[in-house]
């Protein structure tokens, strides 16, 4: 075995059809992060010849030298003890003599399995991360918290075996409800062109300031849209407040005829318990599509006749999984329930391109309640991926002690 840098299409032969790939290890991404003035390159481990695991390497120049990173991998066999060593050795060798201060490593190996609930189901693997320790990696803890970053804690559903119908029976009573609403309320879905992105940038900045994290900027977008291609979808939900008003009244007028009726049938019996209960039940309605009808107008009145985004989402698409990346919602439309939307058609696509696992992407890790991510995300069930963490590769000891001291003045100069 020995440690080498790789061509790109060395690279991508090993790196696509991994058991550990995704999208943060893929040539695509590469790109994405040159685009926004990181330095790049290939590296990996070959034996007789063959690729047997690689690394993409990203760069970005600090004080005193080079961070580096490498976000999704290795993608290589983490319980073979001979290869992670002559792949450690070999990167640390590599970092020195390109002036590397430290490198910062987020494998995609989970640590421990745990039911939706968040109770642990697996057994962890301590040996991957005493091995990783052994070798010089620092591990930054069992954080919890939500990140933009690569997640600690992602929720994952499997869609082995099932179709159209079984997912549907497969969610939360919630889900179903909320994606069935959708479909009363006409609301439509299309992926947004390359000169929409902005609209999609003003709402994930929208949710960001609510949810108090940092967005991506709109190059960033612009960036995955242009590099990932067919592989990125921005979808959205749209709805035309003209024509939905429009369905209410129908449907208002329907109800008040259902109620004429019954008023008709009450006055030959007054004592009918199921007529008084249909009448109760038909009032109520009648007085939500009235409430409905008035928050319409008022939304019409902002919008005019044209279509209104509601809600959007980016997604990744791969061999292994579809990832569910970045998302917003516009807190005035949240009951119409357009996320629910987005989320089944995407499952959807999933199954019908025979992509196994679904992944919703990063919750918090907390399971007290908390977590409102998390538990919209459960509403469509699934379960919960604990990942090992990242780590620390120090290769100036003390120009990193030195740079570490810097930057926590820093941050207490910035409160």
């Amino acid at each position: 075995m020995e440690f080498t840098t790789l061509t790109e299409e060395e690279y991508q032969r090993h790196a696509q059809n991994h058991p550990l790939a995704n999208f943060l290890q893929t040539k695509e991404m590469a790109r994405v992060r040159k685009m926004r003035g990181w330095g790049v390159e290939y590296v990996g481990v070959k034996e007789n010849g063959e690729v047997i695991a690689t690394a993409l390497l990203a760069r970005m120049k600090i004080r005193f030298g080079y961070y580096y990173d490498i976000d999704g991998g290795f993608l290589a066999d983490f319980d073979n003890k001979e290869l992670l060593s002559v792949f450690t050795n070999g990167l640390k060798q590599h970092l020195k003599s390109n002036g590397a201060l430290y490198l910062t490593m987020t494998p995609n190996v989970v640590y421990q399995q745990r039911d939706w609930n968040g109770n642990v189901v697996g057994t962890p693997k301590r040996e991957i991360l005493n091995e990783l320790t052994s070798l010089g990696f620092v591990h930054h803890g069992f954080e919890k918290g939500f990140s933009t970053a690569s997640p600690r804690w992602v929720f994952v559903k499997e869609l082995r075996g099932l179709d159209e119908k079984s997912l549907r029976k497969s969610y939360q009573k919630d889900a179903i409800y909320s994606v069935k609403k959708t479909a009363q309320f006409g609301i439509t879905l299309r992926e947004l062109p390359y000169e929409e992105l902005d609209k999609f940038k003003q709402l994930t900045e929208h949710t960001a300031k609510r949810r108090s994290f940092q967005d991506k900027p709109l190059d960033y977008y612009q960036a995955v849209f242009k590099e990932f291609g067919e592989k990125a979808k921005f979808m959205v939900a749209e709805i035309n407040f003209k024509d939905y008003i429009e369905n209410l009244r129908k449907r208002e007028e329907e109800l008040q005829a259902k109620l004429d009726r019954i008023a008709q049938n009450l006055e030959k019996t007054p004592n009918s318990s199921k007529m008084l209960n249909q009448q109760r039940e038909f009032e109520a309605q009648k007085a939500t599509h009235e409430k409905r009808i008035e928050e319409a107008e008022e939304f019409r009145k902002e919008s005019g006749d044209e279509d209104v985004l509601l809600a959007g989402a980016l997604f990744i698409i791969g061999k292994q999984e579809v990832i569910y990346l970045f998302s917003g919602t516009y807190d005035k439309y949240k009951n119409f329930y357009a996320p629910y939307l987005i989320q089944d058609e995407m499952m959807k696509f999933t199954i019908e391109n025979g992509i196994e696992k679904y992944n919703f992407y990063g919750i918090d890790g907390n399971f007290d309640g908390s977590d409102g991510v998390l538990k919209f995300k459960q509403s469509f069930t699934g379960v919960v991926e604990e990942k090992i963490g990242s780590f620390d590769l120090v290769i100036q000891p003390m120009k990193y002690k030195f740079y570490q001291m810097l930057r926590r003045i820093a941050d207490r100069a910035r409160g």
